[in-house]
């Protein structure tokens, strides 16, 4: 349970949230060629377990790492960060990570959260967590970013949607000019499988231990 990923390619090696499980996180990092000590970023979305325990574990083997998270995140939380030895960056309005990878800036009324804007030579690559603050809102909010939108993957919040609901909210990605989609974590089955008639092999359906590379032009 809960979500994380790794993004490569950049000036910066970003983990984007850390799972609910340090000891699961480093199995599955392992898994996949990568190590604590490959991590530069630390990219936390929102406040919620399933996307922040598995942090004390990677802090554990590279406290040399800066982890950017919402402003508003208890201030315990980021004084134990700074105790491991890692910087903390705060963030509420939108900013560059690195080159070529923004924040979007905090976004909701509720539960507070930010999303990734990735460039690509294909278009931009925005990564959820959960998408609390409503996923179509994060897309044109990402579009600010970059206007290009390749790829959208990660948690949708969705498992609540009635069927009405899950085909209007398909009918706004292809508004959006969204081309691809990767619906992952809590976009519940119904909207994976919704997804995918929407966009067919435009749509593809992760889960752990998936590898997504972006095609060169």
């Amino acid at each position: 349970m809960g979500f994380a990923c790794i993004i490569t390619g950049f000036e910066k090696t970003i983990l984007f949230d850390t799972g609910s499980d340090g000891h699961l996180l480093l199995a599955n990092m392992q898994a996949l060629g990568y190590q604590p000590e490959d991590i530069d970023v630390v990219f936390l979305s929102h406040d919620h377990w399933d996307h922040t325990d598995g942090l004390e574990a990677v802090l554990q083997r590279n406290p040399k790492i800066t982890v950017f998270l919402p402003a508003d995140f208890p201030s315990d939380f980021k004084n134990r960060i700074r105790l491991a030895g890692a910087s903390v960056e705060e963030v509420t309005q939108a900013q560059q990570i690195c080159p070529g990878v923004w924040s979007t800036g905090v976004l909701g009324d509720g539960i507070h959260e930010h999303s990734l804007v990735c460039s690509s030579p294909q278009g931009a690559v925005v990564i959820t967590g959960c998408a609390h603050p409503g996923v179509v809102k994060i897309i044109e909010v990402a579009k600010n970013i970059h206007p290009d939108i390749y790829l959208v993957m990660g948690g949708f919040h969705l498992g609540g949607a009635s069927l009405d609901e899950l085909r209007l909210t398909g009918e706004h990605f292809r508004r959006l000019d969204v081309r691809h989609v990767a619906p992952c974590h809590c976009s519940s089955h119904a909207a994976r499988s919704l997804f995918k008639e929407i966009y067919g092999a435009d749509a593809m359906l992760i889960g752990v231990g998936s590898e997504i590379t972006i095609p060169e032009v």
